[in-house]
């Protein structure tokens, strides 16, 4: 994580350091939306302090000193972050993980009923990381022009105090609803490609221009199209849009864990015979009983097996 980074007087001349929000990052350069709503291209202070601390991300609060007549504008230090959402950094750099979006409050998991058709374990994947970065989760159902019937599976997991929006972006649909669930709040839009995510933006956040795909005709899908990480903001609605959102992996956990990020599992996992149990085949599983009586539907064991089974290859 970060740390209060103080920069002393030599180094920022007389300017003090002021308060502002990581909207966009670079290689060499980030922009910095000041608290004073005006927007700043600021260098990276050489004097910055990393230790402990794997990258800079969208989202991430930092100090800031404004251009003056004989220096740029320049980052001078990260405060710490009240949370993350990351994934596995690449294998050609000396990282564990890379930080996609900081200090957020929720991710928004977006699906649709149809063009890509409705899945609920790719939900459940999206649900049980948003468990495991300790942030809130909100399901959003985009293209319900396309067929308005709430799944089933969205009225379980709304049973769970996932809160579930109906939305279409595209016939301005339920979209005040969803301006109310996200006011005031920072948060990631995540789910596959072509579900509207970039359309979503758009609606939301006057003037912002996120990529935006077309859906293939032969498998529904879309195309992938944002390629940097930003932080749009309009009216007291946040959003981070991330590429590496697709690639979001389980980590840091243990198949053996991964059963508590299961809201619905916790009050079974106690009684489970073993310890260490993985609630697969187990004599004495208080999960698998729970499956077996009804207590627990049947999409959302599935999708435990799947993503234990995927953390096991």
């Amino acid at each position: 994580m970060g740390g209060n980074l103080d920069v002393s007087p030599s180094d920022s001349g007389p300017a003090s350091p002021l308060l502002g929000t990581l909207v966009e990052v670079q290689r060499r350069t980030a922009t910095v939306m000041g608290d004073d709503d005006t927007a700043y291209q600021c260098q990276y202070s050489p004097t910055i302090d990393l230790t402990g601390f794997s990258n800079f991300a969208v989202g991430d609060r930092v100090t800031y000193i404004r251009a003056g007549t004989q220096q740029e504008a320049m980052i001078t230090g990260v405060l710490p972050r009240t949370s993350k959402i990351s994934r596995p950094g690449p294998m050609d750099r000396r990282m564990d993980e890379l930080i996609l979006a900081a200090n957020v409050d929720a991710l928004v998991v977006v699906t649709t009923p149809a063009k890509p058709d409705f899945n609920p374990r790719m939900v459940d994947r999206y649900l049980a990381l948003a468990e495991i970065f300790a942030i809130d989760a909100i399901i959003c159902m985009n293209k319900v022009d396309l067929d308005a019937a709430m799944p089933p599976e969205l009225d379980y997991l709304r049973g769970l105090g996932y809160p579930v929006v109906s939305v279409s972006a595209k016939q301005d649909i339920g979209l005040d609803a969803l301006r109310k669930v996200l006011a005031g709040i920072k948060v990631v839009l995540s789910g596959p490609s072509g579900v509207g995510k970039s359309s979503l933006i758009r609606k939301l956040i006057p003037g912002a221009e996120p990529g935006v795909g077309d859906v293939r005709k032969g498998d529904g899908k879309g195309r992938h199209t944002t390629t940097s990480s930003n932080l749009y903001r309009h009216d007291g609605i946040c959003i981070i849009d991330t590429p590496g959102i697709r690639e979001l992996g389980i980590v840091g956990v243990s198949r053996l864990e991964l059963a508590q990020y299961w809201r619905d599992f916790r009050p079974f996992l106690e009684h489970c015979k073993f310890r260490d149990c993985a609630h697969k085949s187990e004599p004495g599983c208080a999960v698998l009983e729970a499956v077996a009586s009804g207590k627990l539907p049947e999409f959302r064991y599935q999708s435990y097996l799947r993503i234990q089974e995927s953390m096991e290859e």
